[in-house]
């Protein structure tokens, strides 16, 4: 999945934004150990396209998606990097648990932490949730969801899933920094990603790139305290010329078939804002998981990028690395594969990239620098066993100039991706507020809500202090997304707080 640090956008970290207040009163339990509750998912019943739903018990271990509260329906989280009460930029995470009836929504679920159940307290730029990843990290058959938060210094908060949905938290004890010689700002922009990096089918998190214990490892008690810790190796310098970048992302899959994952990260070397794009350097490192921990194979070259997710996208069993490249010949708006194979990315076969040039891409070129694919996510959204691609353009610099906002939906085959079956989505369509003002595209998620094997798209337009955050949901269909019974989630659902300022989505999408 494709990730996005909401906490750089300036409007974020800027004070004066509107404090925020729960909009559903609710009660707080204290159980007999003497842990405190979360604040219970309350009815919020937004309803949405309605389709015949495989049965419960079935439907969210087919795809591997989020169930928080196991009555087997999908369920989302979105990060959310607003401000909340007592914190300009302090984060929350809003949770939507799925209906079983179509994409509609049966409950929904508002975290900060204020809550007595969650660790800490609301705190300016704290961003709590900016990161979220959803797995089960205790091995007891309900998705938990884990997010970083820094709240003082960078940690990771998981929050428990159960019968009754997210339900307890618990702070991960001892998380490390990141520790990247060339990296010149690793704290402020730290990264939360899940996977099972050494293949014994525990998943784990990686919080701390170049940290001798960034792999925490399940299963987690529920303490919070990992099974152990691991190395991270800190990315080689890309070229002797690279003085120093700002770590940016991470994501995670198994690119080589071998049963462990992999993990990804990107950084923006020596950054200039007046760069010119060809000259953009964004280098992407690339650490093989495994039994004795991770490795750095020689020879393994990935192309700049800025973004990325992982998926199986020409169905040959191992996964593929998708990027959103920067610099060069690529256009703002194309997305690259670079193929996985049991010899490591890039090793079988050529990348292949997708741009509005390719035979079957809808939309022109935009000629501006502020429509560039800056999410990224895969699924299979048609149902055909390829994953697809998702790449949103949202122009989330406050700066930047107004235009449309975008997303590019991309099919994947068994010849890997092509413009085949392609869709551009426009927020005005949409009904998002228009001129670049929504964000419509700041993170994109693909995840079979409905369960009838097809994903789902979810598109979130956080807004700002001025427009509300708004997440819409597209069904699935054998042509795409699809804009017919479009699931619209207003912040307005969480929070309804005139001027809040929630950003709802703004971070990331954990499902």
């Amino acid at each position: 999945m494709a990730r996005r640090r909401v906490h750089k956008r300036p409007w974020v970290i800027g004070g004066g934004a509107a404090v925020v207040a729960l909009a559903v009163a609710v009660g707080m339990v204290i159980a007999d150990d003497g842990v405190a509750d979360i604040a219970a998912p309350y009815g919020c019943g937004t309803g949405g396209a309605r389709g015949t739903a495989a049965p419960a018990s079935d439907r969210a271990a087919a795809e591997g998606a989020a169930d928080f509260d196991g009555d087997g329906n999908p369920d989302l989280a979105l990060g959310s990097g607003g401000s909340v009460a007592g914190g300009a930029g302090g984060g929350s995470v809003e949770v939507a648990y799925g209906a079983g009836d179509g994409t509609g929504i049966a409950r929904c679920q508002y975290l900060t932490q204020d809550d007595a159940g969650i660790p800490g307290s609301n705190r300016d730029e704290a961003f709590f949730g900016s990161d979220v990843v959803a797995r089960d990290l205790d091995g007891d058959g309900y998705t938990d969801l884990a997010a970083s938060v820094f709240d003082w210094k960078p940690s990771v908060i998981i929050v428990w899933g159960s019968e009754d949905g997210l339900k307890r938290a618990a702070r991960v004890p001892g998380t490390d920094v990141s520790h990247v010689a060339w990296d010149n700002d690793p704290i402020l922009d730290e990264q939360l990603v899940a996977g099972d990096f050494d293949g014994d089918g525990h998943p784990d998190l990686v919080f701390g790139l170049g940290s001798d214990k960034g792999l925490l490892k399940g299963p987690f008690g529920r303490d919070g305290t990992p099974a152990g810790t691991g190395r991270v190796p800190a990315p080689r310098r890309p070229a002797p010329d690279v003085g120093n970048a700002n770590y940016g992302d991470l994501v995670a899959g198994d690119l080589d078939g071998d049963g462990a994952d992999d993990l990804v990260s990107f950084h923006e070397a020596d950054p200039d804002p007046e760069a010119p794009w060809a000259d953009l350097n964004r280098p992407v490192s690339y650490l093989r998981g495994g039994r004795d921990g991770f490795t750095q194979p020689e020879g393994t070259r990935l192309p700049d990028a800025g973004e990325g997710a992982i998926g199986d996208v020409d169905g040959d069993g191992v996964d593929d690395l998708v990027l959103s490249p920067r610099g060069g010949d690529a256009s703002r708006s194309s997305v690259t594969v670079v193929y996985g194979s049991k010899a490591g990315p890039g090793k079988r076969r050529a990348t292949t990239t997708v741009d509005r040039d390719t035979p079957g891409v809808p939309g022109e070129e935009p000629q501006d620098e502020d429509a560039v694919f800056g999410a990224l996510d895969t699924g299979d959204v048609d149902g055909d066993g390829y994953a697809d691609v998702v790449a949103g353009a949202a122009r989330w610099d406050v700066y930047g100039q107004s235009g449309p906002e975008q997303v590019l939906f991309l099919a994947g085959g068994p010849d890997g991706l092509s413009g085949e079956g392609a869709r551009l989505f426009d927020g005005d369509d949409l009904g998002a507020a228009p001129g670049g003002d929504a964000d419509f595209g700041a993170a994109v998620g693909l995840t079979d809500l409905d369960g009838d094997g097809r994903a789902d798209l979810v598109v979130t337009a956080p807004g700002s202090d001025t427009v509300d955050g708004v997440a819409y949901v597209l069904r699935g269909t054998a042509d795409g997304p699809s804009t017919a019974g479009v699931t619209r989630l207003s912040g307005d659902t969480f929070d309804d707080t005139e001027g809040l300022g929630l950003l709802m989505g703004g971070g990331e999408i954990a499902h």
